[in-house]
């Protein structure tokens, strides 16, 4: 029956019987029981050196206190399949009645600690401490109970793999690509928990305090996905995995399904109307590129998820100034609803940074008004053509993607002192908390002087004069 068969098992038996005599268990005969190959681990060790405590006295009167107990045997196993006792039992050619389940998160282990008498609880009660050379095992005892005390000092509790996993995700942001690289199995058999975990913390995460916005445009074949990812790239040099740096959105119907909380979202192929269609207007389609963003959720299939991104990148065939002007100009929205125009300095403060491809080189423009914190926002600064191509680069390279980041980072170098330089204008953080309340220090007062105790009946004679 299914209750007389477990995977682990604790046996503790006398060498000898302590009144007759008589045999009862060898080291010969442990080690044939565990060479069975259904065995995944064991540890078992011989006590010889324990003696009689006051409570065993107590217990049983013939137990004198300090005199050595008789040598006996602790045998811990860890089966493969569900195994009956009376199996157990039968290797060993002991009583049934000696075969004991483990049970519990982490028994296996409990038990192998106790082999050596370490735990607290056991020094406490004056039990001998064996040293581990004593314990025979087939596995690293020592390193797999030092690994469990780690992880009871980070969880407080000794978890299993998958609550481990599931924890540093739902807790320390874990990314869904980490953990397929330290166990795919794992990640395959937990994959719709870890989703889910993943996605709630994101929704908990502050987005950043400052979002930075490329557009970069060209005709086709100039390269505009791989300057993409170059940008992204050497902004986050210290990320190894493009799936860890950039996420490239998806369908319009999908936008952003399996986010991982990657830095940087790429837009590829977007012309404006693209953008107001499928992040539902314009309204959305502001939040979403805010160069300060709240914590405002986008839909994704049966959910929701917060985007935690510092930049975006668009890229596509529409020119600058058309993709900027279409983002606040009329449009017709899905519910045949007519848009009118906005403000555009409103689409226009909303990408400083724009990038217009060449054939052989590249022209880099940034947004006057944000770069230089002035009302030019409809005008940008435009640099001297930079030499690069990235399609050259990917073709010669194609087999060295050392040397590609490489040539890469060096091609888009200046773009990324820009960036940084516009990051720090940008980020309210940086500003002494003093110069704020300074500038905002006339906030709540009267725009024109009068004595504010003067009576309702003078205020309206002044207003008739």
């Amino acid at each position: 029956m299914a209750r007389n068969k477990s995977r682990i098992f604790n046996i503790m038996q006398y060498a000898s019987h302590p009144d007759t005599g008589e045999t009862l268990l060898t080291e010969e005969t442990i080690k044939k029981a565990l060479s069975h190959k259904t065995i995944s681990r064991y540890a078992w060790i011989a006590h010889d050196s324990d003696v009689y405590s006051e409570a065993d006295e107590m217990n049983d009167p013939e137990h004198i206190q300090g005199v050595k107990k008789p040598l006996h045997y602790h045998i811990v196993i860890e089966m493969i399949p569900l195994t009956e006792i009376h199996t157990i039992a039968k290797w060993l050619g002991i009583p049934d009645n000696f075969v004991n389940f483990a049970k519990g998160a982490g028994a296996f282990l409990d038990c192998v600690e106790y082999l050596t008498h370490e735990d607290d609880k056991q020094q406490d009660y004056g039990k001998v401490l064996y040293p581990d050379e004593k314990v025979n095992a087939n596995f690293d005892f020592r390193t797999e109970l030092k690994k469990r005390a780690e992880r009871k000092a980070k969880y407080g509790k000794d978890l299993s793999d998958k609550d481990r996993q599931r924890y540093d995700v739902l807790y320390n942001g874990k990314t869904l690509s980490q953990c397929i690289k330290d166990d795919k199995l794992l990640y395959m058999n937990d994959l719709a928990y870890l989703r889910t975990c993943r996605n709630d913390y994101l929704n908990r995460q502050k987005p950043p305090s400052t979002r930075i916005n490329y557009y970069i445009c060209g005709n086709g074949g100039t390269g505009k996905g791989l300057i993409s990812r170059a940008i992204a790239r050497s902004l986050y040099p210290e990320l190894a995995d493009d799936k860890d740096i950039f996420f490239e959105v998806g369908a319009k119907n999908a936008t952003f399904e399996h986010y991982d909380g990657q830095p940087v979202v790429i837009w590829h192929d977007r012309r404006s109307i693209d953008l107001l269609t499928e992040l539902n207007g314009r309204g959305n389609v502001f939040n979403v590129f805010d160069t300060h963003p709240t914590s405002q959720k986008q839909n994704v299939k049966f959910s929701c998820v917060t985007l935690c991104n510092a930049v975006n990148i668009v890229n596509s065939v529409e020119p600058y100034d058309d993709f900027l002007d279409g983002l606040a100009g009329e449009y017709t929205g899905k519910d045949g609803f007519q848009h009118k125009v906005e403000d555009k300095t409103q689409s226009y403060r909303r990408f400083p940074i724009v990038i217009q491809l060449n054939k052989q080189d590249f022209i880099l423009r940034v947004n006057k008004g944000m770069f230089f914190n002035t009302d030019k926002y409809l005008e940008y600064l435009e640099y001297p053509p930079i030499i690069g191509n990235m399609q050259s680069i990917s073709e010669m390279c194609c087999s060295l993607p050392e040397l590609i980041r490489k040539i890469e980072s060096q091609t888009v170098d200046f773009v990324i002192k820009v960036h940084k330089k516009l990051l720090k204008s940008l980020d309210t953080q940086q500003i002494n908390e003093n110069d704020i309340l300074r500038s905002f220090s006339s906030y709540g007062k009267f725009l024109d002087e009068f004595s504010e105790f003067k009576s309702l009946e003078e205020l309206q004679c002044e207003k008739k004069k």
